[in-house]
Parts: C-alpha cells; structure tokens; sequence
C-alpha cells in the first residue's frame, strides 16, 4: 500500500512538472510568436538587420555558402554564427524562420528555468519565475534579434540544470562540462565562471574533487580545442577563442570612455568601418601590417596605459559601470529599444520614469532581498552565487549594454520570486531588514544616477528607421524619417541615405548638393567622400567620381566598397589590368562579397577568358542564388 502510495505520489508529481513546463514553454511561445508577426508587419529593421545582426548574417551566409568570412583567428566567437547557418541550411535564408526558431528556442530556455527554481526552491517558485522570464519584455527582444543571447541563455540555463543534475547524483559530470564548453564559444565571458568552479568543487568534494572535476575540464575543452586549432592555422598566434577582447578593453577603458559606448573613439560607428578604422589606427602606430592578435594586444596596452596614466578616473569609470550593471535603466547598443519598442506589444511591458525603470528596477531589489532571505540555503546556491559575481566581472572591465546582462536575469527572477514569497511571511521587526534592501536598491537603482538615457540620440534613430524603411522599399516612409534626421544632425550616414533616395528619385543635382555639404563637413570620413563618388559616377563623371573613391581608399584601405568602386571605373574605361587588381583587393578584404566578384568575371570576359568568367560567376550564384546578373550572364555564355 504505501509503495503504491509513493508511486501515486511521484507520477502526480511527473504529471504536474509536465503541465508546469508546458503552460511556461506555451505562454513564451505565443508571447514570442505575436511579438515576430507584429515587428514583421512594422518593425523597419525585421527584414534588414543592422551592426552586429548584419554581422552575423553576413557571416552565417558566408558558412552556407562555404565562403571565407574573415582570413584571420576569429574576431567574434563562432558558435552563434555557426547556429544561424545551420537554420539557414535546414530552413533555407529566411529571417522570419530563423527568428521563429530563436523563438522556440527562447520558450523552451523558460521552461529550464522552471525545472531550475523546482530544483534550488520549489515548483511554484520555478513555475512563478518561468512565466516571468516568458512575458518579460528583453527576453522577448532578443529571442527575435540575430544576436547571441538567445544561444547563449539556452546554454547556460542548460549548463546550470546539467550540473546540478550531475551533483544531485554524482555522475555524469562531463555534460556539463560539454555545455559550458559550447556556451564559451557562444560567449567567451563564461569561462571565469567556469575557473570559479574549481573552487566550488573543491569546497563540495575535499580530496575526492577530482573525480568530478577532471571529466567536467577535459569536456569543457572539447568544443574549445577545435576553435583555438583553427584560429592558430589561420593566424600563426594563439587565439583561445576569438580576439576581439584587447580591443572592447580600450573601448571601455579610455579618456572618452562613458561605459556604455562600443565604438572605439575616432573611428567609425558603422560595422566594418568601425573595424576597418581599429586595425587602420593599430598599423599606423606600429608601423606594419598586423594580424587579428597583433591588434588586439596594442589596443590592450592602450587601455592600461589609460590605467596608468589616468588612474583616478579609471576607477571612476569602474565605478560607472558597476552602477550601470545593476541599473534599472536598459543600455541599448545595435538599436534603441526603447525607441522601437513602439512597433510591437513590448511597448506595453518595458517602460522607464524619472522614478522607474520596469521591469529591472523591480526585479532586481526583489532579487536582493530573495538573496538575503534565502542566505541559509548557500551551500545549494553557491554556484548561482559564483555566477553572478564572475559573470559581471567579466563584462565591468569592459562596457555595459543590457544585452550583456541577459543571462543574469533568470536567477534575479528565481530570486526575486523567493523574496517577494519569504517577505509575505514576514511579520514584525522580521521585515527591517528586508525592507530597507528593497527600498535603498529600488530608489538607488531606479533614479538613473550615471544619467544613462538622459541625453538620447534621436537622429540615429530616425536614421536607422529610414534605413529599414529604404530597404523595404517604402520609400514615403523613409522620406518622412530622413527629414527628422536632418533637422537634428549631419551626420555622414543620414547624409548619405539622403543621398541614396535623391538618386534613386533621379534628382542629380539636389543629390551632389548634399555630397558636397558631406565632404565639406566631414573631410576626414571615408563614407562622406564613397557618397560623393556614388553621385558624380550616377551622374555620368567618372573622372570626378575616380578621385572621390581613390580618397576613400587613402582614407581606409580596407574598405572593400572602395576598391570595388575603383575597379568600376577602371571597367568603365577598359583598363582590365586595373580593374582586375582593384576587384581582387576587394575580395580579398570581402571573400564573400558578391558584387566584386561578378565584376570580376566581367573583366575575364571582356579579356576573352570566357572559362575563367563562367566559373566566377557560378561561385557568385553560390554565394547569391538570386543574383540575376550573373544569371543572365551564364545564360549568355551558353
């Protein structure tokens, strides 16, 4: 009888875990679900991702196409880009799909964070914190960017449920190894949780902490190993993962520094200009040609000369950005969430006042006072302890946006469901203490003390929406965001979308006017002189256009567009030596840049290599399935 009891028990449990999980995974799914359908009807920027999104769509694209992105170690970690290809290849190149997926993806991370809280507390905790994490307003953002979040959540709640899987029945302690492996190529950041871990083996295990410790490391290097291979053959340097961390260092770490900003100061805020223009400033000081690592290391040493030069300030600057982690405020990067929230149900959930910053500026006193509340329970929670702490330090050396902090909001949420319950059963002198940390946190972190958001920059706003609406062909709408750019700023690329849609209105001279006011203005900028160039050969004066772009090249010589440019003009005029040199510079710095290489077979072409054109303009089809051009091409050749 009682075993029959017991076993009654435990499938009323399995059964109530199983509708838990599903109610979690359903709510996030169709919270994620109606959010994709209403930024694809009005979202401007769904169909054209911009800076990092942009970035990883070119790359994955270049995976699919079995076309070299970068000939060097890894800039950025592989794994997101690699996981963005395989959708692509599986589903075919389909930003709806792949958003889909992520959203999936995202729905089923909510229902491990329930599994989670039914683990460190209980099942109505779990399932409190997983329909939390499903309606709360970021998750929901970044489950639909093609950025790294969303991969990198996954796997570390994953992570987290393995290894306390692994401690509850002490085996199998190489899976979560394999996991955190994964997730620091996704992120290198992770692995100074996962050294931390050392520690907490050690403590739990005594003598024995090998035993666990030695499957969980040797897992941990399986998927790491390969990247650090490839990127040594690649590169000749020892690269772990990728090389991009020196340079986020001086970002963060440098007299203009505010701990938010991600562009190095004078160099460019688009993508590829910005990285073209870091390894441009990284040769010029020393004098040579360098490679990913080389780069990395001078602006590395650029930012502790800024230590050590500016020491008070620094720490000032640290200060800044231990603030801005815990800050109820959203620090956005590629786009302003606060500002394009406006298109989707996220403009109901995420909100800020002079006084409140929701959600985070609720959760997190929550969460502190959950901390405080629950410190008896350390033992259980001391990895989630060393999580958070290492997590943040690996990103305050550098700059804060709130993508960063993505991962640490399901435990605040665990948290934050176990303080609000322990506060209401609190009764007495229980409360002072609980009640001031929730108090002092909520006023501290919600007022906004670095100012953050304070000075906004509508301009690029308007700009970037222009530009989604430009490239979704409505053309009225970008219109009407390119006129409220202008009336606040000049800068170089709203100047030049203005330039793009006067061309495209043919409106020749409305448009040298603006590329004039753009090279005046910004003398010293590349793109001010690329537009310049694009008008006067639109307006049939390639001798003209051929000075704007050879500046553009002596500006940047890694700017693939400008060596392009250079080869069309050379094309133009029949020089085919040229041109052949100018468009093999630019695939050189673009191995998978479409255009240069169909120019490309046009000089082997008119060259009579007619062998030689039919095979380039076959690899263009592989890179671009739709590039017409090059279809009519090989139909041509037939």
């Amino acid at each position: 009888m009682a075993a029959r009891q017991k076993g009654d028990r435990a499938k009323k449990t399995a059964g109530s875990d199983r509708s838990g999980m599903v109610l979690v995974i359903g709510v996030a799914f169709l919270l994620r679900l109606v959010y994709l359908l209403q930024a694809r009807a009005q979202d401007p920027l769904f169909f054209t991702p911009q800076l990092d999104a942009l970035y990883h769509h070119q790359w994955a694209m270049a995976i699919v196409n079995h076309q070299e992105f970068i000939n060097d170690a890894y800039f950025r970690a592989p794994l997101y880009p690699f996981f963005l290809a395989l959708i692509y290849r599986v589903f075919g190149i389909n930003l709806f799909w792949a958003r889909l997926i992520q959203a999936g993806l995202g729905a089923l991370s909510c229902g491990v964070l329930f599994f989670l809280g039914q683990w460190l507390f209980d099942r109505r905790a779990g399932l409190i914190a997983g329909v939390l994490m499903a309606v709360y307003p970021l998750f929901i953002y970044f489950d639909g960017e093609l950025l790294i979040a969303v991969l990198l959540l996954f796997l570390i709640l994953v992570g987290f449920l393995t290894l306390f899987l692994a401690w509850r029945k002490d085996r199998h302690w190489f899976l979560p190894g394999l996991i955190f492996g994964l997730a620091a190529i996704a992120r290198p950041n992770v692995l100074l949780f996962v050294l931390s871990l050392v520690f907490w083996f050690r403590f739990e295990y005594r003598r024995e902490f090998w035993r666990r410790a030695v499957p969980f490391f040797l897992c941990l290097l399986v998927p790491i190993l390969p990247v650090t291979v490839r990127n040594y053959l690649k590169s000749g340097k020892l690269v772990l993962i990728a090389w991009q961390g020196g340079t986020n260092f001086y970002i963060g770490n440098n007299e203009l520094s505010d701990g938010t900003t991600a562009i190095v100061p004078g160099t460019r805020a688009s993508w590829w200009g910005g990285y073209n223009d870091v390894k441009i400033g990284a040769e010029k000081a020393l004098g040579r040609e360098l490679s990913g690592a080389e780069i990395d290391r001078f602006w590395f040493r650029k930012g502790l000369e800024f230590w050590r030069t500016r020491t008070v300030k620094a720490l000032g600057l640290t200060l800044r950005k231990v603030y801005l982690w815990f800050s109820g405020y959203e620090v956005s990067n590629d786009r302003d969430v606060y500002f394009f929230k406006r298109y989707t149900l996220l403009n109901l959930l995420l909100f800020k006042t002079p006084w409140l910053k929701f959600p985070f500026g609720v959760v997190l006193p929550l969460a502190l006072v959950g901390i405080y509340l629950t410190r008896s329970r350390w033992r259980m929670l001391l990895p989630v302890y060393l999580f958070l702490g290492t997590y943040a330090l690996s990103f305050i050396p550098f700059f804060i946006t709130a993508r960063y902090r993505m991962p640490v909001v399901p435990f605040f949420l665990l948290f934050a469901v176990a303080g609000a319950r322990e506060l209401s059963r609190l009764r007495g002198k229980q409360l002072t203490v609980p009640l001031l940390i929730a108090v002092c946190s909520f006023v501290f972190f919600n007022l906004n003390l670095a100012g953050t958001g304070r000075i906004e920059d509508p301009a690029q706003n308007h700009f970037t929406a222009a530009l989604g609406y430009y490239e979704r062909g409505r053309q009225d709408r970008a219109e009407v965001e390119i006129e409220r750019a202008l009336a606040l700023d000049s800068a170089t690329n709203i100047l030049s979308l203005r330039v793009t849609t006067l061309l495209k209105q043919g409106r020749i001279d409305e448009a040298k006017r603006v590329a004039e006011a753009a090279v005046r203005l910004h003398p010293d900028e590349p793109d001010a002189h690329g537009i310049a160039g694009n008008v006067w050969a639109t307006a049939g004066e390639p001798g003209v256009a051929e000075r704007f772009f050879q500046r553009v090249v002596e500006l940047d010589p890694y700017s693939a567009e400008g060596w392009n440019n250079l080869g069309n003009i050379a094309l133009l005029r029949q020089d085919f030596s040229s041109a052949r040199r100018f468009y093999e510079q630019a695939l050189r710095l673009s191995p998978s840049w479409s255009m240069p290489l169909f120019h490309l077979g046009l000089v082997y072409y008119y060259q009579g290599e007619t062998d030689s054109a039919r095979i380039v303009w076959q690899r263009v089809l592989k890179i671009d399935p739709n590039y017409i051009r090059a279809k009519e091409a090989l139909r041509h050749l037939r």
